[in-house]
């Protein structure tokens, strides 16, 4: 090559790369950071029942169902999201967009369209989803339609595996954000709504019954997976994910995740991620960018008859410390192997799924009075608890 052709050549990719960093930091000064916004962000919570147990009594269920019915549609939304097609697989709910020949078809992957639901959690657009609702979403496939029919491009703020949970975020304010309940209150054979989009059919509402509490149905694909679903048989659907289960006082207490079926299809059980939980996972992502989740540094199996007679116990109940992390919160605070732990602040716990939830909803450093049982004494321990790191990683059995 002669001098001058490696000169001008120099020259040439030169300029390509000014060009290229003067178009990224265009784009990176136009990002949006949703982490900025959150001194403007109120998530309301429900501080005392729109409606008491008296006038709950007095009113007709379907003028009750009506009225939760229009206060809470508005809140949800639905969401549709492009994905890359993968393996020439099609879910049911999913519409596939025809595209070009095998050959262009290999260049250019073909994208599919998936369905699900949200709920609007701020009145400046954050919007709380299920992850697998928009999990592998190409760049700007996201779309959020509303309940008056407007529709919005959203990004994804966070997400966290673990509990199938995400939030995302769209540009528009004064929206109708949903009333956040407490799912610790919730029992079961109370009514319940789900509202949500199933095949598509835009702000379906069925009603049901909480039908039991703190399922530990393994559909989470994550290692370290939360579940302590609340199961209700208001019909839940492909397409309702990430939609609001509702009490009778048109509070959220749980967002709708999954069904039990052998059709794929309804048959009777759905299950939600209770709100409490929900809306900790939430507030780590919009405050933090990430969940801050904390630890207890224990290695835990649910009591059961074998295990209640071999430590001597009167009844069966609690959940069995295993084994204890070296310097971990719970070695700390004198905890030890064979302890059983039988509530957490008060509230009691009787499966390791419900111990794990009530430390995940718990921030790390927050001080906790844990009730034990240990060699036929109760006991009162306080324990600070510590911090799940990324590098962390779930053994066998549960760990909180």
């Amino acid at each position: 090559m002669k001098t001058r052709d490696r000169y001008l050549s120099g020259i040439l990719l030169l300029l390509i790369g000014m060009v290229l960093g003067t178009l990224f930091a265009i784009y990176r000064q136009d990002s949006p950071d949703d982490r900025a916004e959150v001194q403007a962000t109120e998530i309301k919570y429900s501080s005392q029942p729109i409606f008491s147990n008296e006038q709950l009594q007095r009113m007709d269920d379907r003028f009750l169902f009506k009225n939760i019915a229009e206060r809470v549609k508005p809140t949800v939304v639905y969401i549709e999201t492009e994905v890359p097609l993968r393996q020439r697989e099609i879910p049911d709910d999913e519409f596939h967009e025809e595209g070009e020949p095998d050959f262009w078809g290999q260049i250019f992957p073909r994208r599919a369209r998936t369905v699900g639901s949200g709920i609007i959690i701020s009145s400046d657009g954050y919007i709380l989803t299920n992850n697998h609702v928009i999990d592998g979403a190409v760049e700007d496939g996201i779309e959020v339609t509303l309940n008056d029919k407007r529709t919005f491009e959203a990004r994804v703020v966070g997400t966290d595996p673990s509990t199938d949970l995400a939030v995302m975020k769209i540009d528009a304010l004064d929206l109708p954000a949903i009333t956040v309940g407490n799912s610790n209150e919730v029992e079961v054979g109370e009514w319940v709504l789900a509202i949500g989009n199933p095949f598509r059919l835009r702000s379906t509402v069925t009603a049901g019954i909480v039908s039991a509490l703190s399922r530990d149905m393994r559909i989470i694909q994550d290692q370290m997976r939360i579940e302590s679903f609340i199961q209700t048989d208001a019909a839940i659907n492909k397409g309702n994910s990430g939609g609001a289960l509702i009490n009778t006082s048109g509070e959220l207490i749980g967002v709708n995740t999954a069904i039990a079926s052998m059709s794929g299809n309804y048959q009777g059980y759905g299950f939600a991620a209770p709100s409490n939980l929900a809306m900790k996972v939430a507030e780590d992502i919009i405050e933090h960018g990430e969940v801050r989740r904390a630890l207890l540094g224990v290695r835990i199996s649910t009591v059961d008859a074998a295990t209640a007679e071999e430590l001597g116990m009167d009844s069966i109940r609690g959940v069995r410390i295993q084994d204890i992390s070296p310097g971990g919160a719970a070695e700390k605070s004198g905890l030890m192997r064979n302890d059983v732990i039988l509530s957490v602040d008060g509230s009691l716990v009787n499966e390791s799924n419900e111990l794990q939830q009530k430390i995940a909803v718990s921030i790390p450093g927050e001080v906790v009075a844990l009730t034990i049982w240990r060699e036929g004494e109760e006991l009162v321990k306080r324990v600070e608890l510590g911090m799940l790191e990324r590098d962390q990683v779930e053994s066998p059995t549960r760990e909180n």
